[in-house]
């Protein structure tokens, strides 16, 4: 394995230990198309044993689609908030759904379980893999945003 630079790697440790999860303070000017490519890049280069890549990064640029998401996840919060009480409600009720509307892309993230469900590489004993390897790109997403300035949530 390729040994990196120190000042490489301190630069990996830092976006690693300061990637925060960005609610509402999203800016409303589009993303330049260069920097969603390189963002897209990046999860590609996420684990993928026997290159299954089982997500697919759905990019929402439409408002009306976007207030069509928000609602949607306020049904679904309005569902979840009962298992909440005390402390722990008032936290969850703090969250903020405005990031949906507010930021200029949203991006729909999907996993299809049985892509490359054929070639067997790890499947077979494990059929959470796709699960998992998209979260590795889901991660790869978030990582490259952080090292962009953007903010995910």
């Amino acid at each position: 394995m390729m040994r990196l630079p120190e000042t490489f790697q301190n630069d990996i440790y830092r976006v690693i230990a300061t990637r925060r999860d960005v609610r509402g303070k999203f800016l409303p000017r589009p993303l330049p198309a260069a920097i969603i490519r390189r963002l897209l890049e990046a999860v590609h280069h996420a684990p993928s044993v026997g290159f299954m890549q089982p997500w697919n990064f759905i990019l929402i640029r439409d408002l009306c689609r976007r207030r069509r998401v928000q609602q949607i996840f306020a049904c679904a919060y309005e569902e979840e908030a009962h298992i909440f009480t005390g402390e722990r409600r008032r936290l969850y009720d703090s969250l903020k759904l405005e990031g949906i509307i507010n930021a200029p892309l949203n991006i729909c993230v999907t996993c299809d379980s049985m892509r490359g469900s054929d070639i067997g590489l790890g499947h077979y004993h494990n059929p959470q893999l796709a699960v998992y390897r998209t979260v590795c790109a889901v991660q790869n997403l978030w990582l490259a945003a952080s090292s962009e300035n953007i903010g995910v949530g």
